[in-house]
């Protein structure tokens, strides 16, 4: 891939409780990092989550407490819950770029097997859905990074979109 100049000093960040459990998952992560970061600063952190939490309420607060330890409060913060808005590649794409151009670093947060407690979904700054589908959190993850990419080649031209 030709070097392609950053237009944003802003970072993303995707954020989501660990680790990932696929292998398949991480490596498409690994693979979407190294595609992003020439086209935009990208940070991707999975907390280690204590697993075999079998009470949902309780893994949510633990999770939570977690997560919480990776947000800075000066984040625009964009949730993925599957009642967000749904939103088209290009549409998705236009966002990124007021998000980028905002005084504030981006950071999306995807939530574990049990999802995001109520918290997240009232401090986000946006709900966003990736489909209609129940989607497993992690397949999820990969979804986004492939968005992310998608959209920042569209915003940057490269020829990797089609319509």
């Amino acid at each position: 891939m030709k070097r392609v100049r950053r237009l944003w000093i802003r970072k993303i960040k995707v954020l989501a409780p660990g680790p990932l459990k696929f292998s398949f998952v991480k490596e498409g992560v690994d693979s979407y990092v190294e595609k992003i970061s020439p086209l935009c600063p990208i940070e991707v952190c999975f907390p280690k989550v204590k697993s075999g939490i079998q009470d949902k309420e309780e893994r949510l607060k633990l999770e939570g407490k977690i997560l919480k330890k990776h947000l800075n409060g000066n984040e625009f913060l964009v949730v993925l819950d599957e009642r967000g808005q749904s939103l088209n590649t290009k549409i998705l794409a236009m966002k990124i770029e007021k998000w980028l151009e905002a005084s504030k670093d981006l950071c999306f947060l995807v939530g574990g097997p049990e999802g995001l407690s109520d918290e997240f979904k009232q401090r986000a700054d946006f709900l966003l859905s990736l489909s209609s589908l129940t989607l497993n959190h992690e397949i999820a993850l990969l979804v986004l990074m492939e968005a992310l990419y998608r959209s920042l080649t569209i915003l940057k031209k490269i020829p990797y979109h089609r319509e």
